[in-house]
């Protein structure tokens, strides 16, 4: 009978969805509170009989590259990320907001024209050689917090434009992909940055968020 149940489990695991999410610090789960990682973050959070796979880093950016970390640029990693966890059923893609420092000083256009280039090489056929290809899913990032450039003072990292680029975001990312057979959540539509530090979220606002993608991707894997 242990046996049974053994290879019971282990084809449990082998059948169960396998769900790669990647993104910056509120993929990470940064608390605007303390700091540390939260343990009620999104990716945790999801209502999905599914083995999830965390690529969330701190500070990462979509495109630009920052000369003193240039590993924070995600998409040096994406391919390896698709390869090195394949097989996948879906992938969760939520990058772009720290593209809105105001040390690159980016267009909403210029990031999410980036994030097409994501979409460009999600699409690559080499990199599934002998798997299915994974379902992708772009979640446009939440709005910056109105109160951020007040909170991080002179010589911060975000100014008046970043949030003037923040509002422009979702709409180019929808323009940017729009021909591209992905699937877009927009973030703002239910969750928000913490007024603490207007960028993270709280440990609600990753519950809210985490329900929308749930929702989302069990959409998206019943399609199969």
């Amino acid at each position: 009978m242990q046996d049974d149940a053994a290879v019971m489990e282990r084809t449990q695991i082998l059948t169960k969805k396998r769900i790669l999410c990647f993104g910056d610090s509120n993929t990470w789960g940064f608390s605007p509170a303390d700091g540390h990682r939260q343990e009620k973050r999104w990716t945790r959070s999801l209502d999905l009989d599914a083995e999830i796979l965390e690529e969330g880093l701190n500070s990462r950016n979509a495109m630009c590259k920052d000369p003193h970390m240039p590993e924070k640029c995600g998409f040096d990693a994406w391919k390896m990320m698709l390869m090195s966890h394949k097989p996948l059923d879906a992938v969760v893609l939520m990058l772009g907001t720290n593209d809105l420092k105001s040390t690159y000083h980016c267009s909403a256009r210029y990031i999410a024209n980036g994030l097409r280039e994501y979409v460009r090489e999600w699409m690559n056929p080499t990199l599934y050689e002998g798997f299915t290809q994974p379902k992708l899913l772009v979640v446009c990032p939440i709005l910056l917090g109105e109160n951020l450039p007040e909170l991080e003072g002179e010589g911060g990292g975000f100014d008046a434009y970043s949030l003037q680029q923040s509002r422009l975001l979702t709409r180019e990312i929808h323009q940017a992909l729009e021909p591209y057979p992905v699937t877009i959540l927009d973030a703002q539509d239910y969750a928000a940055a913490s007024s603490l530090d207007g960028l993270h979220m709280d440990a609600e606002n990753h519950r809210k968020l985490a329900a929308a993608i749930s929702g989302s991707l069990r959409r998206m894997l019943e399609e199969d």
